[in-house]
């Protein structure tokens, strides 16, 4: 398993309760030389899916940055009107 960037090599103790097939997989893997330990199975999906939240994130900014004001105000007036018209309070800041 190769280090993430920004990831420290010193590691901190934590107790997390899992689904007993998780647990299953999770030592399945190390079993099978594919993990050197359950804690690195975690520790590398929990470090993935920050990387996919990251890059999520990212690519949202992007297009943020590139919308048009004018049609996100017509799309967002809209989604208020449905709002309201469901009976659910809206302010002005949403």
């Amino acid at each position: 398993m190769s280090m993430i960037p920004g990831m420290s090599n010193r590691k901190v103790r934590v107790t997390i309760t899992v689904d007993p097939e998780v647990l299953e997989y999770a030592e399945h893997l190390v079993s099978g030389g594919k993990a050197t330990s359950v804690a690195a199975v975690f520790n590398e999906a929990i470090a993935e899916k920050r990387i996919t939240d990251q890059r999520a994130l990212a690519l949202l900014q992007e297009r943020a940055a590139q919308a048009n004001p004018e049609r996100v105000a017509r799309m967002m007036a809209h989604v208020r009107r449905q709002l309201v018209d469901k009976g659910f309070p809206v302010t002005t800041g949403e």
